[in-house]
This record gives structure tokens, C-alpha cells and sequence, in this order.
């Protein structure tokens, strides 16, 4: 496991392991997500979200590579977005298990 802390190494990995990596894409401002989120690197997944948001604002997350994604990862995934200050998750390429659970949970 590699979680990436400081703003100046956010320009490429932000987290890795076996099953999943959170890369920085500073072309397109966006965060790609490439694996399998579940339980066991959830918290680290909102780490890197978070960091990045910190560091770069607003952020588009890439979940085109996403292949697998658990309450604990969808939890991760959206929880930057904040209905107190009416802050967005901004998704991109979304692939269709993914776009037909958010729709289930009228996101």
C-alpha cells in the first residue's frame, strides 16, 4: 500500500495497491480510479479524494477504469460532495453498473 500525502507527488500516483491505483491526471485536472474499490482500501480512496480536492479544488473523478466498487467504496467515492455547501462529485466516464447503482440511490 502507497498512499502519496504531500501536494508536490500529486502530480501522479496518489494511492496504490494491489487492486486498485488513484492516479492525479494534471492535463484535465481529474483523478482516475483504475481497480476494485471495497472495504479493504475504501478509507484509503477517500484519503486521495480528499488530498486532491485540498490541493487542486475542484475535481473530476475518471471511473472508466473502475472495475469493482462495494458500499464502502461508493461511500469513499462520493463523499466529498457535501449538501451543507451544495458541493458536487463530479463523475466521468461512468461505466454501466456504476451509472445503474447511482440511479438506484436517486444520486
Amino acid at each position: 500500500m502507497h498512499l502519496v500525502t504531500s501536494a508536490a507527488d500529486q502530480c501522479g500516483v496518489l494511492y496504490t495497491d494491489t487492486y486498485l491505483s488513484v492516479r492525479w491526471s494534471p492535463a484535465d485536472s481529474s483523478v482516475i480510479i483504475d481497480g476494485e474499490v471495497d472495504v479493504s482500501n475504501s478509507e484509503a480512496l477517500a484519503s486521495a479524494l480528499a488530498a486532491a480536492r485540498k490541493a487542486r479544488g475542484e475535481i473530476v473523478i475518471d471511473t472508466g477504469d473502475l472495475r469493482f466498487i462495494d458500499l464502502a467504496g461508493l461511500r469513499a467515492l462520493l463523499a466529498p460532495a457535501s449538501f451543507v455547501t451544495h458541493d458536487d462529485v463530479r463523475l466521468r466516464n461512468v461505466p454501466p453498473y456504476l451509472l445503474r447503482l447511482l440511479r438506484m440511490l436517486d444520486y
